[in-house]
């Protein structure tokens, strides 16, 4: 297998922690994904991180892409301008929303529909304009936003653009789904009070080193995916922040897909054409490991 670098991005938009995205490389090959650089930035230089990373050819970012098919109607109508015709178009109207007026917009609104994607069996996803615990009108809002801005001649968003000669694929996908698929916990490695906090980083812990070994632990079941290698060094991020194990996650999921697309459903599979405006996550079928 030829070495391939791909990524995994936890993105955070959020005004709390809006310092808090974390960016995984990898390098791919014959034997498994070594992690080989892990670093936390503001959301705002995500995009220019990524392309200074020159031999980058697949990107998992673990956050919605695009919103609701009925959302996006009722948004077309609330500008007073015709339905969108595609995804670039979205983000472009998105450039000149304020995130206030977004907000304000939702709350009109006032439903939290899920996409097609986000219907799928034993998946764990939320609208992206679920309000509360967690909101995910922020992420998606600020989210969309960075995709509009990555270098077009460089990178392409699947499933909305076309590919490109030499170029990046970004993919979405869902790191508590990827958890799911290999059985192990998909929740509370999250802190949510300091006093929590020692407890949770053995969670996290756990869940590296379950990664790091399941192809020695589970390997009848799992022989398909990559040998995880995370050098001594760059351990201490994973356990230390919960963004940065989700970073890792969503790189992990890229690295399955790279060399497993049989184990993915294609967006095109749902055979609904709201996909074509709302997106797809890349996520491992849980019925793929039987």
């Amino acid at each position: 297998m030829t070495e391939t670098i791909i990524a995994g991005v936890d993105f955070s938009g959020s005004k709390t922690t809006q310092h808090e995205t974390w960016l995984v490389i990898g390098k791919l090959g014959s034997l498994g994904l070594e992690i080989i650089d892990a670093k936390k930035m503001g959301a705002h230089a995500l995009g220019q991180e990524l392309a200074q990373h020159k031999a980058l050819s697949t990107i998992g970012i673990d956050c919605p892409f695009s919103l609701p098919a009925d959302f996006l109607q009722y948004l077309a109508k609330r500008k007073s301008k015709k339905d969108y015709q595609n995804w670039q178009n979205i983000v472009e109207e998105l450039i000149f929303i304020t995130y206030e007026e977004f907000v304000e917009i939702v709350k009109e609104y006032g439903k939290e529909p899920k996409r097609v994607t986000d219907t799928v069996d034993s998946t764990s996803a939320l609208s992206p304009l679920h309000k509360k615990n967690p909101s995910m009108i922020e992420v998606s809002y600020y989210g969309m936003r960075l995709l509009a801005s990555l270098a077009p001649m460089r990178f392409f968003v699947v499933p909305f653009q076309d590919p490109i000669p030499l170029g990046c694929s970004v993919l979405e996908v869902n790191t508590r789904d990827t958890l799911r698929y290999f059985g192990l916990p998909d929740t509370g490695y999250a802190a949510k009070e300091k006093q929590d906090e020692e407890p949770v980083k053995q969670r996290r812990h756990k869940t590296l080193h379950s990664l790091i070994e399941i192809r020695e632990k589970k390997g009848i079941t799992f022989k398909d995916v990559p040998r995880l290698t995370v050098p001594k060094a760059l351990e201490h991020n994973f356990v230390n922040s919960e963004h940065a194990l989700d970073a890792l996650i969503s790189c992990y999921t890229i690295g399955l897909y790279v060399g497993h697309k049989d184990l993915f459903d294609d967006p095109y599979s749902a055979d609904q054409i709201e996909v074509l405006l709302e997106g797809w996550t890349f996520r491992p079928r849980i019925t793929a490991k039987k």
